[in-house]
């Protein structure tokens, strides 16, 4: 087959990851006012936070797990700098009564077995993840052109190398 060659593979691909990145960021859901969000009060059964950082690690997961509900409850990466970590693990008590914050958008998800981010988490009027700042983060992020900067330059270098992968390669 002659469209299987490693020109068009290679041009196909740039130009699949370009249009991916413009259109994932049109289509992602995000937050964008605490009227986005939804109020869960629960108690805290336990916590998980690993820190796989590192070479061929995961990066971090930071869960929260509440009675009664087989959800995880996510801190985003997108949050961890806005995640009083340390506080909350020297104030966790089992049993205690936590009110967190989701996206609407994932309200369907609560009570399933998967995963569903945080938008704030406090215990007794405590805020260890505030909802301003995560709302905040989430705006900057849907008002970055960054998507679409990356976006194009992945077409165009897809295009550039579709058109001139022969003088490239002579040139190797």
């Amino acid at each position: 087959m002659k469209f299987l060659t490693d020109r068009y593979i290679r041009s196909l691909f740039l130009i699949g990851l370009g249009i991916y990145f413009i259109v994932e960021h049109e289509i992602r859901e995000r937050p964008q006012s605490t009227e986005d969000l939804i109020d869960l009060h629960g108690t805290i059964t336990d916590y998980s936070f690993k820190d796989n950082t590192g070479w061929r690690g995961n990066g971090r997961q930071y869960y929260i797990y509440l009675d009664g509900y087989p959800t995880k409850f996510q801190v985003k990466a997108d949050y961890l700098r806005f995640f009083n970590k340390q506080q909350f693990e020297y104030n966790f008590k089992r049993d205690s009564r936590v009110k967190l914050s989701i996206p609407r958008y994932q309200e369907s998800l609560v009570g399933t077995d998967e995963n569903v981010f945080l938008t704030s988490i406090s215990v007794n009027g405590f805020e260890f993840l505030s909802k301003d700042e995560t709302i905040s983060r989430e705006i900057t992020m849907a008002t970055s052109n960054s998507d679409y900067i990356l976006g194009g330059v992945s077409i165009a270098i897809g295009i550039l190398i579709f058109l001139f992968y022969d003088k490239i390669k002579k040139s190797y």
